[in-house]
């Protein structure tokens, strides 16, 4: 995927919390976030060859045949993920609603590991996204750089994400009648990797939400039209802070009743949503829970 020109940088700690984790941990990433498409990537310094006591080579080696052979899983088809990632049905999924479903989780062999972020429409690879992860022994950051050579795009020292099919997820789940052009933080928004709970933060230090993030700095621009595209989005989160928005402002809308239809059908696909209260990972009702946001200032 192309980098987009322009890019406003800026370090960031995010918070890491994975569906099977129900408490907080701090993430030791330093990240480098781009807001037109929040896609978060790793930076790395490379330091000058030292002492290397204490590296694990056997863990070295691990980590090594892995990526190694997932290069090789990539080459041939990209969706032919389930196996290397040791993906079955006893993984924790959550229902993003309208046959799509959502695993979180990670695979470590040795010093590192890749988070993935897989969607699956009626059990088949939809959409992922990779997140990489370097050794916190600096020493072997030329060595991992060479390892992920092929797997992630590398430059201007950063390691980026890894996305397939993400133009799929951009896209509304309805066919809609529209020629409106999403920037690159609604396209982004419209997909799962933005995140899929519904609030607004928890967590360390009470972060706010990535979805809610870039929600909150598109707010003003947002349009009827435009909300009823994120009503539509695959990503269960932004369709219900779109339902929020046109509660919040109702009488800029013409077709209400349609509208209203639609908005049965998302609450009857995810009658219930995740979100976190303080630290903890919790399963509120969609409808009461965006009732309660509606009612809060903007």
């Amino acid at each position: 995927m192309a980098l987009i020109k322009n890019r406003m940088k800026f370090k960031l700690t995010y918070i890491f919390i994975f569906a099977l984790i129900v408490s907080c941990k701090q993430n030791n990433l330093d990240v480098v976030t781009d807001f037109k498409s929040n896609k978060i990537s790793e930076y790395y310094e490379y330091l000058e060859p030292s002492v290397e006591n204490s590296i694990n080579e056997n863990w070295v080696k691990q980590d090594s045949l892995f990526l190694s052979e997932l290069k090789g899983i990539l080459k041939k088809d990209e969706k032919d993920i389930l196996k290397i990632f040791k993906i079955d049905e006893k993984d924790r999924k959550t229902k993003l609603g309208f046959g799509y479903e959502q695993i979180e989780s990670s695979m470590g062999k040795g010093y590192v590991s890749i988070f993935y972020n897989l969607i699956l429409k009626e059990g088949q690879v939809a959409s992922y996204e990779f997140t990489p992860q370097l050794p916190k022994n600096k020493y072997l950051t030329e060595r991992y750089i060479e390892f992920y050579s092929g797997i992630f795009k590398i430059e201007n020292n950063t390691i980026h994400n890894r996305y397939f099919n993400i133009e799929e997820m951009e896209n509304p789940i309805q066919n809609l009648d529209t020629d409106i052009a999403l920037n690159e933080n609604l396209k982004f928004l419209m997909t799962p990797f933005a995140g899929t709970r519904y609030g607004f933060s928890g967590g360390y230090g009470g972060s706010i939400f990535t979805n809610r993030a870039i929600f909150m700095k598109e707010y003003k621009s947002l349009t009827p039209e435009v909300c009823q595209i994120l009503m539509n989005s695959k990503n269960s989160g932004t369709r219900l802070m779109a339902i929020e928005y046109y509660m919040k402002n109702k009488s800029d809308f013409k077709n209400q009743e349609l509208i209203n239809n639609w908005i049965d059908k998302v609450y009857s696909e995810s009658p219930t949503i995740e979100t976190l209260e303080g630290c903890f990972v919790m399963r509120r009702k969609s409808k009461q829970l965006v009732s309660e946001y509606v009612k809060r200032k903007n």
